[in-house]
């Protein structure tokens, strides 16, 4: 049996694939950023923490061990292709440091044409994998049908946003969409291989579909009517993602990256196919029907999410004086009176509004204004709170200062019933400016000093 590194274990794949590899009898170490994304890591795993661009934990993290998994992916932040590269350049060096004897990569297709930029990322990403000593098992898929996935998700909440489809010309490209058990049963293998293996090996399903062709494909499978085309020939990308943004709960960034992806057919050029699982391939129609099923443990609805990651020329203890000073007096960074109107109005319905105010120094459990911090972390220098405002569903805002120059905020809202998704929807454009702001204006305010 193998002693399995994953990297991006909280991940829509990684999640999956820890028991996959413990239930083969695997040890099964995980690397994670944070103690949120430890809470998404099955309890299967050994977990240790650290960034997968810090080479000292990422050496750590390898310390005997046999297999590594590549599965991260930083898509949603405006520099994911520098961050991903540089992960990939760390991961090949520790892990011929390490004396590890495989390295698996999860990665895109290579269709015969100019690549987006989210392709060309994952591309790169393989290739520089493919340059350490340690042989390199790069698989190759386009969208993998699944829960979580965010190429899978948007589908899926674009077949239930409404019965008319706009249809552009980029929705009749095509690609070989595989099952999410179908890329388990490949990843799973791999950790059992009797000798190393270098290369690219294309990862498919057995249908070749559109966009258009999936959309309505997944409507079908939910048992929704057929979708009405509407001929749309100035549908751009970044049009579209916004409409994703206000309808789905992928973040517009991801969206316009993964449409973008689709100005080609996503046929992989692979040099190797790898054999189908033990009973053939999933259908489209059964890794539809398996990921759109009700999740047995899920209590509530799939996350919205809006990150934003703002470089600045504060030192990373700075930045984090000026995260930890926010609300009372000092306010939020953001348009004047208009959060404390917000507090006003959420006064008037009966909730917390702004009258509490805050300590001076914040612990866990604190109020801050209409927030309650829900986690500190001064090594990571990151910190949550959460929103104890009126609405239809419960909020967290996570700022962090990164040790690399830059500050990260990400809210995270789940509806409560269709009054949450209703309201996330309205209050999207107002949510955008004023959070827009409030990350502009606090990094200016931590060069300040």
């Amino acid at each position: 049996m193998s002693r399995c590194l994953v990297l991006g274990a909280s991940g829509c794949v990684g999640s999956r694939l820890v028991p996959v590899l413990a239930d083969a009898g695997h040890d099964v170490r995980a690397l994670v950023r944070t103690t949120g994304s430890a809470a998404r890591v099955p309890r299967l795993a050994d977990i240790r923490f650290g960034d997968v661009t810090e080479a000292c934990r990422v050496r750590a993290a390898l310390d005997g061990i046999d297999v590594v998994y590549h599965l991260v992916h930083s898509l949603g932040r405006p520099d994911f292709a520098e961050v991903d590269r540089e992960a990939a350049r760390v991961v090949a060096a520790e892990a011929d440091r390490a004396g590890v004897r495989q390295i698996v990569y999860l990665g895109g297709p290579r269709p015969d044409a100019e690549l987006s930029e989210h392709l060309a990322s994952r591309a790169e990403v393989g290739d520089v994998l493919a340059t350490a000593r340690t042989p390199a098992l790069l698989l190759e898929a386009s969208m993998i049908i699944g829960r979580g996935s965010a190429s899978f998700e948007l589908l899926r909440q674009f077949a239930h946003a409404s019965p008319v489809l706009p249809r552009a010309a980029w929705m009749s490209r095509t690609s070989r969409p595989v099952g999410i058990d179908d890329v388990l049963h490949h990843l799973g293998t791999a950790a059992a291989l009797p000798t190393p293996v270098s290369g690219r090996f294309a990862l498919s399903g057995p249908e070749q579909l559109s966009y258009f062709e999936l959309v309505q494909r997944c409507a079908r499978v939910a048992g929704l009517p057929v979708r009405i085309p509407v001929p749309a020939p100035l549908w751009p990308h970044r049009l579209a993602a916004r409409a994703a943004a206000l309808a789905t709960t992928v973040p517009a960034e991801a969206a316009a990256q993964l449409f973008e992806s689709l100005d080609h057919d996503l046929v992989d050029t692979a040099p190797d196919r790898l054999p189908a699982p033990p009973g053939g391939p999933t259908s489209v129609d059964n890794a539809l029907r398996a990921a759109m099923a009700p999740a047995a443990s899920a209590s509530a609805a799939e996350p919205y999410l809006d990150e934003r990651v703002c470089a600045t020329r504060a030192g990373a203890a700075q930045l984090w004086r000026t995260i930890t000073s926010v609300g009372g007096s000092r306010g939020w960074f953001t348009i004047p009176f208009l959060w404390e109107a917000r507090g006003l109005l959420d006064h008037l319905a009966g909730g917390a509004g702004l009258y509490r105010g805050r300590q001076a120094e914040l612990a866990c459990g604190d109020v801050v204004d209409f927030w309650t911090v829900e986690h500190r972390d001064d090594a990571r220098r990151r910190l949550v709170l959460r929103a104890d405002m009126k609405m239809p569903g419960s909020t967290l805002l996570e700022m962090s200062a990164e040790t690399a120059g830059a500050y990260r905020q990400k809210i995270s809202f789940v509806p409560r019933g269709p009054a949450g998704h209703a309201y996330w929807r309205l209050q999207k454009p107002a949510h955008d400016l004023v959070f827009g702001l409030m990350a502009r204006n606090l990094v200016h305010a931590a060069e300040r000093g």
